[in-house]
């Protein structure tokens, strides 16, 4: 058996090449080169750190049809000797079955079949679990009548299938094993939340006895608005404080939406901008507190929003709604503050800040000393180590 490894490009164009190590990258639905969003995010960035390791990576990734090709050309280079690591994967929304535009079982057996045959090779395979959206009465709600008593089905049978099938099952949160129904699924699940980029550039400058009246507080919230991520509380927060000055990044259909609701509320030190991810290094330079206050359900208190860990990059202290997933990581690890949603309480906690503004520096250095654990390339060592079972240096 030979011990190369390849080089495959998305076309199927496969060299075989030296030893180095290798690993499958596995998604049932199409990776864009570009996209904030979470689904394209998240893979987009686990995928480069994989590579920034040294890993050859063999990718399978778009709908059913695609996915099919590029496995028949992996198990002929398994045939050939070729040697993978492990398989790291990600899933959308929806089952994996019905991740194809029409959302039909085109091909219902294929991919569980091939997760098995990895494992049958040796070959360990872990999926990350985006969320548990569909235990929720809110998934209901927006989808009706027979569709969703089919998608019910497949959701149900795919944790069972994963158990079976997987190595490891990745989640954002184990809170989220509660809602599983499935033991042999959580003996198996392990937390992988977000990372963060490096912050490359000078650093930000601290100030000594800071006056806020030449240089207000800035805080930056970037993400979705609306009914799941409202900010009348925070901006009802600062309208009274003179010191504090607020920026929000937000898409633009969705300011749209939202903004005669949000307007009345709103002063001259609030900003709105719609920025792409490669145009938000100067607003987070600015800034001196991330937000994540929202308001928490069941479902959203155990989110990792990919923001939090953007700002955690960055260096930021965040305020962040207590009893939620991220507020309690904010609170334990100390990088920020953990706040009820409550515009009372924001205001208070920021009105603290501004009579001591060294509880501001304390809160950024912990967030500087946290960041290197937290980044992109971390997650995918920690996915590698637990996969394989050893250290990856």
């Amino acid at each position: 058996m030979s011990k190369a490894d390849t080089k495959a490009d998305t076309k199927g164009t496969v060299k075989i090449e030296g030893n180095r190590k290798s690993c499958i990258f596995y998604l049932p639905y199409p990776l864009e080169k570009t996209g904030n969003r979470a689904r394209q995010l998240r893979p987009r960035k686990m995928l480069m750190a994989f590579r920034e390791m040294g890993y050859r990576v063999f990718l399978i990734q778009g709908y059913s049809e695609k996915r099919k090709a590029r496995i028949k050309l992996l198990k002929s280079l398994i045939d050939q000797g070729v040697k993978f690591d492990f398989m790291y994967g990600e899933t959308s929304t929806e089952p994996i079955r019905l991740s194809d535009p029409k959302h039909l079982p085109v091909h219902p057996f294929m991919d569980f079949a091939f997760f098995r045959y990895l494992k049958e090779q040796g070959i360990p395979v872990g999926i990350f679990y985006c969320d548990i959206y569909w235990k929720f009465p809110v998934y209901k709600e927006s989808v009706s009548g027979w569709r969703y008593y089919a998608a019910i089905h497949f959701y149900r049978s795919e944790m069972k299938k994963f158990s079976e099938a997987l190595t490891r099952l990745f989640i954002p949160d184990l809170r989220m094993c509660r809602y599983m129904e499935c033991p042999e699924a959580e003996a198996i699940a392990s937390a992988l939340p977000p990372g963060a980029d490096p912050v490359t550039g000078p650093e930000k400058v601290q100030r000594g006895r800071r006056s806020f009246n030449k240089h207000p507080l800035e805080i930056f919230y970037v993400g979705g608005i609306g009914a799941f991520y409202r900010l009348d509380e925070l901006l009802k927060a600062i309208e009274p404080l003179e010191q504090v000055r607020l920026t929000i990044c937000c898409r633009e259909n969705e300011w749209e939406t939202e903004k005669e609701k949000l307007l009345p509320l709103m002063t001259d030190r609030v900003e709105v901008v719609h920025k792409n991810e490669d145009e938000l290094a100067p607003y987070y330079e600015k800034a001196d507190i991330g937000s994540l206050m929202f308001e928490a359900d069941e479902y959203r208190g155990m989110a990792r929003p990919v923001k939090a860990y953007e700002y955690l990059g960055h260096h930021l202290p965040v305020l962040a709604t207590k009893g939620t997933a991220i507020g309690d990581f904010a609170e334990e690890t100390g990088f920020g503050w953990s706040l009820p949603f409550d515009s009372e309480a924001i205001r208070k906690k920021l009105e603290e800040i501004l009579a001591e503004p060294k509880l501001l520096t304390e809160k950024r250095k912990l967030a500087k000393a946290l960041a290197p654990e937290n980044l992109w390339i971390s997650r995918a060592k920690q996915a590698a180590e637990e996969l394989t079972g050893k250290q990856i240096q």
